[in-house]
């Protein structure tokens, strides 16, 4: 490689090191702080770095682009050096590396190839661009350019591939190894998500949206362990889509954690019953709430509650059916859902939402923190064991 080709390549990967640094910043600012500020290069609602940045497009096996990106400059810089460094190391498995600048110009070539479809589902699918990305677009075709030994690619792509045929027969245990090291990584990433928030939530979210029932349903008036050290307070509504998949979510949750009590608490967003709410959002809401509550008495509010999210209730008759389906009295349900003492107990249950600041459902309260909005399973468990080594703490 001559020296000017070598000092350009530089230059050139330097370049794409720092913009893919940039880019790592902006994917993990917008994907890990809720509170981010908006990039440099997010202008408008078609210039968006940090729009791009959110969708799942800007990962690929579980890894962020950027990184991927960084780790491509990073090989690349390698490659420019890579006889520079034998000369220093004197290393038999450097030896393997006989056509550095075929190397960098087919990886270069690849790399502007993906680029070309990364830019095509930016225009057509996301319909935003990532400024910086393309400015890594246009470096790995400089780079491409700048390194190839023929005017086709046709040599350097063919050394390359034989060059590493060669190599990894020659170092074959070490490239074994290797391979199975980074195909178990890229199965852990991409399983595991620990670099994709919103993907991890959509998934967590999707188990028990897809559940037709909630399998882990349990019935009584008891969630939980009755001498449960954490409380966990449910404010819901049951007309709220969110609800329905929060329930079974603590409905399992206490089936697996043996030191929590689950309460519900009705806040139906029904102006008929709840006086925050002026205009009902979702009307109906508050029947539901009676009902429920009404089924308590026969020892089956849970029963009565999962059977609502269940099925969805379209209006008073099919409500009433529900009893046949939990093995209660229809007769009783009905007429202790117009009792006073359900009526007292609902407004209770809705005072004290009101009291402790509660103007949305779903929202969960543990040890006297709410958290509002839904949340996905592996975060409610986590805030669970959280409030498990404070009462340890304090003990």
């Amino acid at each position: 490689m001559t020296k000017n080709k070598r000092i350009i390549l530089t230059i050139l990967i330097l370049l794409g090191l720092g913009v893919t640094a940039e880019l790592v910043n902006i994917y993990f600012k917008v994907n890990f702080n809720s509170d981010f500020n908006p990039s440099f290069c997010s202008v408008s609602n078609l210039i968006d770095c940090d729009g791009v940045a959110k969708t799942t497009y800007s990962l690929f096996l579980g890894i962020p682009l950027a990184i991927w990106g960084a780790f491509l400059y990073t090989v690349l810089l390698f490659l420019t050096y890579v006889d520079k460094i034998n000369e220093k190391l004197n290393l038999n498995i450097l030896k393997v590396f006989k056509n550095p600048a075929s190397y960098i110009a087919t990886l270069g070539l690849v790399s502007f190839c993906c680029s070309m479809i990364l830019a095509g589902i930016s225009f057509f699918v996301i319909k935003k661009i990532c400024i910086l990305c393309f400015v890594t677009y246009f470096i790995d075709l400089v780079i491409a350019l700048t390194a190839k030994t023929d005017k086709f690619f046709i040599a350097d792509i063919k050394n390359t591939v034989m060059d590493f045929i060669q190599g990894a027969k020659k170092y074959l245990i070490l490239f074994l190894i290797v391979l199975t090291a980074g195909i178990g990584f890229l199965a852990y990433m991409q399983t595991s998500l620990v670099l994709s928030p919103n993907m991890r939530m959509q998934k967590s979210f999707k188990e028990f949206q897809d559940l037709k029932k909630n399998i882990y349903a349990i019935k009584g008036n008891t969630l939980g362990n009755p001498n449960g050290k954490i409380i966990v307070y449910v404010y819901s509504d049951f007309l709220c889509p969110f609800c329905k998949i929060t329930n079974t979510m603590i409905h399992k949750l206490a089936k697996e954690e043996k030191d929590i009590i689950v309460y519900h608490m009705n806040f139906p967003l029904d102006s008929e019953c709840n006086p925050l709410i002026k205009q009902s959002i979702h009307p109906g809401a508050c029947l539901l709430s009676r009902y429920a509550l009404a089924a308590e008495r026969q020892g089956a509010y849970w029963d009565m509650a999962s059977a609502i999210y269940d099925n969805t209730p379209r209006n008073e008759e099919e409500i009433l059916n529900l009893a046949n389906v939990i093995n209660i009295d229809k007769s009783k349900l009905y007429s202790d859902a117009y009792s006073d003492e359900v009526n007292s107990d609902l407004t209770k249950q809705i005072e004290k939402a009101i009291n402790f600041g509660i103007k949305g459902t779903p929202t969960i309260v543990i040890d006297d923190i709410a958290h509002m909005s839904a949340m996905p399973y592996y975060r409610l468990k986590t805030l669970v064991h959280q409030a498990e080594n404070r009462h340890r703490r304090e003990k």
